[in-house]
């Protein structure tokens, strides 16, 4: 898979889109950018969620919003019966209102607010769940009305302290083109092989990198150890099992590419703050 440089297809003679995406085999697989912020509720769906460095399992409801070329991909779980996907999209750039407009005092807490989405920010509390309805709300409306309920959910977000940054400092203020080129092999070939024993070597030939400098790279980029991705992506595959809830935790373990069950609890611990029982009991689904 190559990585991609979306253009966003607006609707013409308009200066933002929303959009309704429903996916009958999950979300598509690709990690990409653009030039656009993007406001993502997700309708329905369940898997892993990348924004930047960020890894995070997301569910129905999930809201994020995107700033200007940060990569980022959702990507389904596979195993799940029902795969259909939906979400409801919102895309804008900086200068829909013209180039001043968030520079004016009025919108300074909004403005902050863009600056901070270089990182991504996940929304969760009362506030998703005044952000939920005015999307539906905006996806229904004519297009004077629909700029005022975008605005409506920038100023309600912009006050909002439930907001938590997604991708790292570091990775945020590092990442052109070219590094989501390479980044991308390497995350794709990771997503398909953390359940084996992947060599750094090999990763680092994918990257076109020596390994020390491939080591020292990844580092710059993303502010952790390529040993230290590899075991977030682990963990996040045995959230999703967890929540399954059909298999042990000793299976989800070995199933998650871990060889050992006292350092599968101790890596789980240390990244959810409970333990894979634990998760599991609060966590899996009926």
């Amino acid at each position: 898979m190559q990585p991609r440089l979306i253009k966003i297809n607006v609707r013409e003679k308009s200066s933002f889109s929303i959009t309704r995406y429903v996916c009958e085999e999950g979300f598509p697989s690709i990690w990409h950018f653009h030039d656009e912020y993007e406001l993502t509720q997700v309708v329905q769906s369940c898997g892993t969620r990348m924004v930047g460095d960020s890894i995070d399992r997301y569910l129905d409801g999930d809201l994020v919003l995107i700033g200007r070329n940060l990569p980022h991909v959702w990507r389904s779980d596979e195993t799940k019966a029902v795969k259909r996907a939906e979400s409801l999209v919102v895309h804008f750039m900086r200068d829909f209102l013209g180039p001043l407009f968030f520079k004016i005092p009025e919108m300074t807490k909004v403005n902050v607010l863009l600056e901070r989405s270089h990182r991504g920010i996940c929304i969760s509390g009362e506030t998703k769940k005044m952000v939920a309805p005015l999307m539906l709300k905006m996806e229904r409306q004519e297009p004077a009305d629909q700029i005022v309920t975008l605005l409506s959910i920038l100023n309600q977000l912009a006050r909002s302290e439930e907001l938590s940054d997604l991708s790292s400092e570091g990775f945020a203020n590092s990442i052109d083109e070219f590094d989501s080129n390479r980044l991308n092999k390497v995350y794709e070939y990771v997503m398909n092989n953390f359940q084996k024993n992947i060599c750094f070597s090999t990763v680092a030939e994918i990257a076109n990198l020596s390994p020390t400098s491939f080591s020292r790279y990844f580092k710059n980029r993303t502010r952790k150890s390529f040993t230290q991705f590899i075991i977030e992506v682990k963990i996040g595959y045995a959230c999703k099992l967890l929540m399954n809830g059909d298999m042990t935790v000793t299976q989800v373990c070995y199933e998650s590419g871990f060889q050992n069950l006292s350092n599968f609890n101790e890596q789980f611990k240390s990244i959810t703050k409970l333990t894979p029982k634990k998760y599991q009991s609060l966590h899996a689904r009926s």
